[in-house]
């Protein structure tokens, strides 16, 4: 099972479909303003407290920020029980696992394949999504996580099941 966890380096798999993805992400425009670079999008303060006031909400902030190819939001809900991942990544990783995560994520639309999250050990919770992308259909399980100051954050994506969205 491919599983992208923060505390450990980009895998191999990812960083092949990294390889993959270059095409796509370079023809796409990530960026806020054109001129701008992905960097300069992270190294922009956020708007609010990082994370989401709920696990759901953190997924779906996430997916959000995925669909519009938004670095600095997938960032802001991307961490675990003690803070954002971009406390502690630098600037230049952070922006390569995003990318990996936003081509490896790329979606038309989703919905989650349960009503609830599965509850599973140190309170975190687990969502089962379901995601399109034309005519591809993949499914991945978001966990979640709540950190200090009680906000949520994808601390966990397993990315199996979305295999061949970058191509």
């Amino acid at each position: 099972m491919v599983r992208f966890r923060f505390p450990i380096g980009i895998l191999v798999a990812s960083l092949a479909a990294a390889t993959a993805c270059t095409k796509k992400v370079v023809e796409s425009t990530i960026s806020p303003a054109p001129g701008a670079s992905t960097t300069a999008q992270l190294a922009a303060p956020l708007d609010g407290p990082a994370g989401a006031l709920s696990a759901r909400a953190a997924v779906e902030a996430f997916l959000s920020a995925v669909r519009t190819q938004d670095l600095r939001g997938m960032s802001a809900v991307w961490g675990n029980d003690k803070e954002p991942t971009a406390a502690h990544v630098k600037r230049e990783e952070l922006e390569k696992r995003l990318i990996v995560l936003q081509c490896m994520l790329f979606h038309d639309k989703w919905q989650y394949a349960e009503d609830k999250a599965r509850l599973i050990t140190g309170g975190r919770q687990e969502y089962i999504v379901n995601l399109q992308q034309k005519q591809l259909a993949g499914r991945t399980t978001f966990t979640t996580v709540v950190g200090q100051g009680g906000r949520w954050f994808v601390e966990d994506i397993t990315l199996d099941g979305v295999k061949e969205f970058c191509r």
